[in-house]
């Protein structure tokens, strides 16, 4: 993740970095827990934590290359600017998959809502953040 989905990127690093977490989650089925008790058993927490850190790894890595601009923190070094025509809208990631089964990420999208909850304060417009 430090090295392929860092805040400065392109989309050769993201690709590689798409690539090898895929790589990496497949060897996820090899991965087994041999302390079976149940009392301070951090062979099994670490396990779990691996699973959800894994498939946490892999949504952000391909939610990075998919998203062709730079918005907020993150600087695509191809795509230097904002797009709000195409990009102005929440990601939504899906992970199917549990150790090394699937690892499938799937990405769809909502709209942002140009509104605020009260009258009392009036919407303020996203601008772009200048590095």
């Amino acid at each position: 993740m430090q090295a392929d989905c860092a805040v400065f990127r392109n989309s050769e690093t993201l690709e590689e970095g798409r690539e090898r977490i895929d790589r990496v989650y497949s060897q996820m089925a090899d991965i087994s827990v041999t302390d079976r008790s149940l009392i301070w058993n951090t062979d099994l927490i670490e396990t779990m934590e691996l699973d959800n850190l894994i498939a946490q790894a892999a949504v952000t890595m391909h939610s990075a290359a998919n998203r062709t601009e730079s918005r907020g923190a993150h600087k695509h070094e191809d795509f230097p600017d904002r797009d709000d025509s195409k990009w102005m809208k929440h990601s939504i990631a899906w992970f199917t998959g549990w150790g090394g089964q699937g690892g499938q990420v799937s990405i769809d999208y909502r709209p942002v809502h140009e509104y605020t909850l009260t009258d009392e304060i009036e919407y303020i417009k996203p601008k772009a953040r200048v590095y």
